[in-house]
């Protein structure tokens, strides 16, 4: 009986915390991942992303070995951290503690910085390359374009950036048990992203929806790679 009702109780804390912070999206994200950390990590690495693959391959082919690169989004460091760090000088955000404190162990040749990446800080010019895996979805869509033109601005000329989006129209949603743990997502359809990147000054180099099976579910993304200038 303790036990059934304690897990009632959890799922009231979680229905109650989503509703609260529904106006905060950035806070049921942060809240979300803190939670989620450990077992988002293990569940990430039993898939196997050919998506992924072919987009970080094609970033190594375009982007020098040593280059200066921000990840965005890093979540728990692995793969995809801990493969960069290996190639480039990293520099990975996270809004999760957590979600850093892994990422610290997964990729220690990266430095990392925790915040929101909306409203990060940068000086003009400061990387070769910037990118987001699977980390878009997760902000409000209104602040995409004032985010593309920040990361045109830290983009040195010539400098690539990388990034997966959801090609789905949806203002917002908050699912309340993502991984056990509510979500926030929001993302515009294709064709807008890609006049989004355009108009921050940034021109499409490679391009592509791309498919892969999460837990027997088909997912897909629009992948792009766009080169500044």
């Amino acid at each position: 009986m303790r036990s059934y009702t304690r897990r009632i109780a959890r799922k009231l804390l979680t229905r109650i915390r989503s509703i609260r912070y529904r106006n905060s999206p950035e806070k049921i994200v942060a809240l979300g991942y803190d939670k989620v950390a450990g077992n988002y990590g293990t569940w990430t690495l039993r898939h196997e992303r050919a998506d992924r693959q072919k987009y970080t391959d094609l970033l190594l082919k375009h982007l020098t070995a040593g280059s200066s690169l921000l990840e965005l989004g890093c979540g728990p460091g692995d793969p995809t951290t801990r493969l960069l760090s290996g190639h480039y000088n990293v520099t990975a955000n996270d809004i999760s503690a957590s979600c850093l404190d892994l990422a610290r162990k997964n990729a220690p040749n990266a430095k990392f910085v925790l915040g929101d990446m909306t409203e990060l800080e940068f000086p003009q010019s400061s990387f070769d390359g910037v990118v987001a895996y699977y980390a878009f979805h997760h902000i409000p869509r209104e602040r995409y374009a004032p985010l593309m033109n920040r990361i045109s601005g830290w983009l040195r000329p010539g400098g690539y950036f990388m990034a997966a989006f959801y090609p789905y129209d949806v203002a917002e949603v908050v699912t309340e048990n993502w991984h056990g743990a509510p979500m926030y997502w929001s993302s515009f359809d294709g064709d807008q992203t890609l006049g989004l990147i355009k108009a921050a000054g940034l021109e499409i180099a490679e391009q592509s929806r791309e498919s892969a099976i999460e837990d027997g579910k088909e997912t897909t993304f629009l992948w792009v790679i766009a080169r500044k200038s």
